[in-house]
């Protein structure tokens, strides 16, 4: 059992009230809601009767508060009366990213922080859906080119970069390319342009090849591109480790795009509960450098 439920149940059991014992505990009304659910469960009793305008225990809910309530205040007071006793961050903290962001940047991140921060837990949900944070319960959002619509602070981390790479075995088969212009003869493998802006450009200008493989997933473009389906625009850093591996060589070295800024988007307020604070200072201070 999470002694964590049962701080929560107090707490609804003493506010009667979900919206109430969220703002005491510093936590979201979805989380409480849960975090109860989860212990009657567990006991396998209804604890809290709710309706849409109240509250109430029910008679299992009333024996538990009274068995339970001197006990954790009990286990306050022998922890506040510990002298010098570490203020560490506990918890879990919601975390939102695209995919090849998730899988190739957050990931190592993450473990790292965990390393730090072992009684921070994350619940990573990556997904290429802009989130609403408050209406999703989200505490953090890494968001690529622009933070999103809506009420957020926003911090930008960094300047991705992309360029061009192709496989060994395409390179094999096809020359390749000097010049920008001489993409045209190959197999290019594009992402689809961001909603509202337009393509990029080759050569004075002039738009892209067309592609011969459109997808916005950045991931499926480069096991096309490492199976030799062509010449891939790619995230620099979703490519790098197999640069290194040498099942994908970079092109045009000296052509690079740098329009797509890395974001931290998190909730506006002043109280940021510490294990979502920790979090945040790690994202900035791994991948903000």
């Amino acid at each position: 059992m999470d002694l964590n439920h049962l701080t929560v149940f107090q707490a609804v059991a003493e506010t009667q009230s979900f919206t109430k014992a969220a703002a005491r505990l510093g936590l979201d009304k979805s989380r409480v809601s849960r975090a109860l659910r989860a212990l009657e469960e567990t006991l396998g009793t209804t604890l809290v009767a709710r309706t849409t305008r109240s509250v109430r225990l029910t008679a299992e809910g009333e024996t538990l508060l009274r068995q339970v309530a001197p006990l954790l205040a009990g286990l306050r007071v022998a922890v506040e009366g510990t002298p010098d006793k570490p203020t560490l961050p506990t918890g879990e903290v919601t975390l939102t990213a695209p995919p090849d962001v998730g899988r190739a940047l957050l990931a190592p991140v993450l473990a790292r922080f965990r390393l730090r921060h072992p009684l921070v837990r994350v619940r990573a949900v990556l997904s290429y859906e802009v989130v609403d944070l408050l209406e999703k319960g989200v505490d953090l959002a890494l968001r690529v080119g622009r933070p999103g619509a809506g009420t957020f602070v926003a911090r930008k981390l960094m300047d991705l970069e992309a360029g061009f790479f192709a496989s060994p075995r395409y390179l094999e088969r096809r020359s390749a390319p000097s010049t920008l212009t001489e993409l045209e003869r190959h197999e290019c493998l594009w992402p689809p342009p961001p909603r509202g802006r337009g393509p990029f450009g080759v050569g004075s200008g002039r738009p892209p090849p067309a592609a011969s493989v459109e997808c916005s997933d950045f991931g499926f473009l480069a096991e096309l591109a490492r199976a030799g389906g062509g010449v891939a625009l790619l995230p620099t850093f979703l490519a790098a480790q197999d640069v290194a591996l040498g099942s994908l060589v970079r092109l045009l070295p000296d052509t690079a795009f740098r329009d797509a800024p890395l974001f931290l988007v998190s909730r506006p307020g002043r109280a940021v509960p510490p294990r979502v604070q920790v979090l945040k200072d790690f994202l900035r201070e791994t991948l903000g450098r």
